[in-house]
């Protein structure tokens, strides 16, 4: 009952948000957005962010305060709705997915994704990230459609903090292969893009991100696990799908 009523929380504040014209913002590329479109970045000034902006105090004005939320109904990892006035909108990314056909089809990770035109922003409070914003373009603008995935926002962090002391700093990407039911993060050398890279990524696995039943360290990754090249990943992958051809399970 009580996922029912947030689910049906949820649902309300996000038709709220689609109608607020705080959203409403120009479609154009900003110099951010432009350079490495994609990456773990601020994307300062993109209509993107300012969605994501909107999103987040139109959410924190409607979220109840009388009451604690219940852990399991948490839609970011605070004690009290309150505390989300001091939350601040941090790194923004667009999610790349992983076509799983491509892959099983013998192409690599790289040769495989595209983009899935939604972005993702951390939402910070207090140097943690408590959760994420998902904006998406309905009808022509960058609105909010989803919110939550605090577990994510959290390992995003400490991943970014992680390679943000390296000199040159690396860029990061975020990639998901939905079938397979795993999260990573591309780092790759600053400046480079898949047709200029001379020197091949490596894969950092997520853990506890999403439901996984496979416990192998190789497929169900963990924030402290090694690093996986792009080929590790690819077989990594495609034994996962396989295994999902065999357990309905696998297919969220």
């Amino acid at each position: 009952m009580r996922n029912r009523s947030m689910a049906m929380l949820l649902c309300s504040l996000a038709s709220m948000v689609f109608s607020s014209p705080a959203c409403a913002q120009p479609i154009a590329a900003s110099a951010a957005a432009g350079a490495m479109p994609g990456y773990l970045a601020q994307m300062l000034g993109s209509p993107q962010r300012q969605a994501a902006i909107a999103g987040l105090a139109t959410l924190v004005a409607r979220l109840p305060t009388s009451t604690q939320p219940a852990r399991e109904n948490r839609i970011f990892d605070v004690d009290d709705y309150r505390a989300l006035r001091d939350a601040t909108i941090g790194n923004g990314f667009e999610m790349y997915l992983v076509d799983a056909g491509a892959l099983m089809a013998g192409q690599s990770v790289q040769q495989s994704l595209y983009g899935s035109g939604e972005w993702r922003f951390i939402v910070m409070r207090g140097g943690r990230g408590v959760g994420l914003v998902t904006v998406a373009q309905m009808n022509g603008q960058w609105k909010m459609v989803q919110a939550g995935a605090s577990q994510l926002a959290d390992e995003l962090v400490a991943v970014a903090e992680r390679y943000a002391r390296q000199a040159p700093q690396p860029t990061l990407r975020f990639i998901r292969c939905q079938p397979a039911v795993t999260d990573v993060v591309e780092v790759s050398a600053q400046g480079t893009t898949l047709s200029t890279s001379t020197t091949s990524p490596f894969y950092v696995p997520l853990a506890g991100v999403r439901s996984k039943p496979a416990t192998s360290a190789a497929t169900a990754g963990s924030l402290s696990s090694p690093p996986l090249s792009q080929a590790e990943l690819g077989d990594a992958l495609r034994h996962r799908l396989q295994q999902g051809l065999r357990d309905p399970r696998f297919m969220h």
